[in-house]
């Protein structure tokens, strides 16, 4: 069972996907093109279930995709978090009625048996207990039923970028330049004026703590440039010094709370992102259950982008008649 208070967080935010800044709007290019053959199977009366629906971004994209097609069906996205269309998508009117449902575990699906022609996830399958997600599918769906996923890869792009991320927030510089602007939050006591900022700049403790704040950042960028400004730290730190100079201490003291649960937020969501990747040992185990599920593998490829960089993993099976 994977954590929902995070990332129930992270999806009122409005994110479509679920890596954040390393992938702005919907899925696009090779992540979308390669439903299109498996939802123009899709038949008139269909039921459609999406695991880790997040805010919908692949029923999002079943309905898109039967634009003009002349067929009626519904999708349902489960999500153990809690998620919802957006107003924009709520309102466009289609044959292809989708339904959010959030607090739902794909462990235990609440669906009848053999009631569902298709089962996807994209990025969201794998954070659940992967068996027993498993042997729910193979309940739910019906005799031909297809089970398709696009899954986290270990040495994607999405992955090696977020385990950079979470190597550099993980840093205990990270936590240490927090913790100082903390401290010179109180050192420089009540600013109201120019000369308050005069007043500071003549003062050595607060001097002192801003050449250690000036070092780690220093030392954050150097160790990795780019991680740091993925993360956010020094957006925050920024927004700190130019919009929040002038706060009340006690304002101060409530942002820097703020930035210190956004960091742990960050690292409990990346560990798990981490964790729920599949190397090709995991993927073979993985496999290995399909016969006691009445599934057979039909295609299981590494998805790449037109720069040749990995994303993620395609698997698609169909569940067999008995």
């Amino acid at each position: 069972m994977y954590m929902n208070n995070h990332w129930s967080e992270y999806w009122q935010q409005g994110h479509t996907t679920s890596f954040g800044e390393a992938l702005s709007g919907n899925y696009e290019g090779v992540l979308k093109s390669i439903w299109q053959p498996t939802f123009a199977g899709l038949q008139d009366g269909f039921m459609a279930v999406d695991i880790g629906t997040g805010n919908g971004s692949l029923p999002l994209l079943i309905r898109e995709a039967l634009i003009g097609a002349n067929i009626k069906g519904e999708v349902v996205g489960v999500d153990l978090a809690e998620v919802k269309l957006t107003d924009k998508a709520q309102a466009q009117q289609s044959d292809i009625v989708i339904k959010l449902l959030s607090n739902e575990a794909s462990e235990s699906l609440p669906f009848a048996s053999a009631t569902v022609d298709l089962y996807t996830s994209q990025f969201g399958f794998e954070y659940s207990n992967i068996n027993l997600s498993l042997k729910e599918a193979s309940r739910v769906l019906k005799d031909n039923g297809h089970f398709c996923l696009v899954f986290h890869h270990s040495n994607s792009m999405i992955i090696n970028r977020n385990r950079k991320i979470l190597r550099l927030i993980e840093l205990p510089q990270a936590d240490e330049l927090v913790t100082c602007l903390s401290e010179i939050a109180v050192a420089m006591g009540k600013v109201t004026s120019p000369d308050d900022i005069a007043r500071i700049k003549q003062d050595p403790n607060c001097e002192k703590i801003r050449a250690e704040i000036n070092r780690l950042i220093k030392y954050l960028v150097l160790f990795d440039e780019k991680a740091a400004q993925d993360c956010q730290l020094m957006m925050f730190v920024a927004q700190f010094f130019k919009d929040g100079l002038f706060w009340p201490i006690e304002k101060k003291q409530q942002f820097i709370e703020f930035i210190k649960l956004q960091m742990d937020t960050l690292k409990l969501r990346l560990t798990e992102l981490l964790n729920a990747s599949f190397d090709e040992l995991k993927l073979a185990g993985f496999i290995g259950e399909f016969t006691q599920n009445l599934l057979s593998l039909n295609e299981l490829k590494v998805l790449k982008n037109e720069q040749n960089e990995v994303l993620g993993w395609y698997l698609s099976a169909q569940k067999n008649i008995l």
